[in-house]
């Protein structure tokens, strides 16, 4: 993108305020909880969340997982990537609604897993900080290791019929088609 994701303009909220597009994740999930945590080495600059650093640096995504789970309030976190513009409550609330006897409810889209929108129970801790400290850093090894149910495409698209939720930001391409998606669809695109 040749910027930072997270403070690219978004497409303003409802009362017409401006926000970035970590701002509207932020405020897409504020919706379904209590308790943000956001992973990052620096301040965001985003109200309503707690900001925690790396406990695991250079560890990738499976290291700001296990981050951002460790200072959860709650037993249950769902995670999102912070450039995934187009998040589904609805969608969000049944991956929650699977995981009630499991470690991990994760998505499956193109039969890959999408670890980044996925909810997470704390007991994938001990079995994520081995991997981290061994330095397996693929994510989908924590999905061998515990208790997980693989949520399938057809499932999904039932809430989320074109999988937007799973769509992020990664070129200058990809920003002006979700902002022009979003405009299209009111504030905010979610």
């Amino acid at each position: 993108m040749g910027r930072d994701k997270r403070a690219l303009p978004w497409v303003p909220a409802s009362d017409g305020s401006a926000r970035t597009l970590l701002g509207h994740v932020v405020a897409t999930v504020s919706r379904l909880t209590d308790d943000i945590v956001l992973v990052a080495n620096d301040d965001p600059g985003v109200t309503g969340a707690r900001v925690v650093g790396d406990l695991y640096p250079r560890s990738g995504s499976l290291g700001g997982i296990y981050s951002g789970l460790a200072a959860a309030a709650h037993d249950l976190a769902f995670v999102a990537a912070a450039d995934m513009p187009f998040l589904n409550p609805m969608l969000i609330l049944d991956l929650v609604r699977q995981a009630s006897r499991v470690d991990a409810v994760v998505p499956v889209t193109g039969g890959r897993p999408e670890p980044l929108h996925t909810v997470y129970r704390k007991t994938i801790l001990a079995p994520a900080r081995r991997q981290i400290e061994r330095r397996e850093l693929k994510i989908a090894l924590v999905f061998d290791a515990v208790s997980t149910v693989k949520a399938q495409e057809a499932d999904v698209r039932a809430l989320d019929p074109d999988l937007r939720s799973f769509w992020n930001l990664n070129t200058p391409e990809e920003y002006q088609r979700a902002l022009a998606l979003a405009g299209d669809h009111g504030a905010g695109g979610a």
